[in-house]
């Protein structure tokens, strides 16, 4: 399946601690990866919200190498260069990291848009923004998202939290909590 990713457990399971924060977590959907943007843990609305947030879903491959994701963004190339300025983050303060190396590689073997992202500027602020998509279930959201750096991991654990930045997208947000579990391709 694209995204998955064998390498998840060698890269680190999700600090216990950190885990117990997504988990109490109800109101907004959290997110912990770690600094190969491997999904480590998400909560319940997390996972409605995209099947992306899966704990063992790599977020970098599942971007570039799903070939639905283009289609369900509604500015694909802003999300290409923010995955890429993650991975790029990362290598900077990981060089010696082969497992990561190796991600990189990969997706550009595979993935001309990987390419594309990965030469150009980096955005002004990987870190924070919005987004916006089409659920599968309800409908075209627009969601703004903040990365906390979790202080003293070896990891490089982030915790991305997301919320609903309009009325319409409040509401749709919503009605996932309210709904079953569904499954974004």
């Amino acid at each position: 399946m694209p995204g998955g990713g064998d390498d998840v457990a060698e890269a680190g399971a999700a600090p216990e601690h950190l885990r117990q924060v997504v988990d109490s977590l109800q109101e907004v959907p959290a997110v912990l990866r770690n600094r190969h943007l491997d999904v480590l843990a998400s909560n319940e609305l997390a996972r409605r919200l995209s099947a992306a947030f899966e704990p063992g879903v790599n977020l970098a491959r599942y971007t570039f190498l799903n070939p639905v994701v283009p289609t369900l963004t509604t500015d694909w190339s802003r999300v290409a260069h923010l995955v890429a300025a993650s991975l790029r983050t990362s290598l900077e303060t990981n060089l010696e990291d082969s497992g990561f190396r190796a991600l990189v590689g990969e997706l550009a073997a595979q993935s001309q848009d990987f390419n594309r992202a990965w030469a150009g500027p980096r955005p002004e602020r990987p870190g924070s923004g919005g987004l916006g998509w089409e659920h599968p279930v309800v409908g075209q959201m627009a969601m703004a998202y903040q990365e906390l750096q979790a202080c003293g991991e070896t990891d490089g654990s982030v915790l991305v939290l997301w919320r609903a930045v309009d009325a319409v997208s409040a509401a749709r947000l919503e009605r996932l909590r309210t709904v079953g579990s569904t499954t974004l391709t």
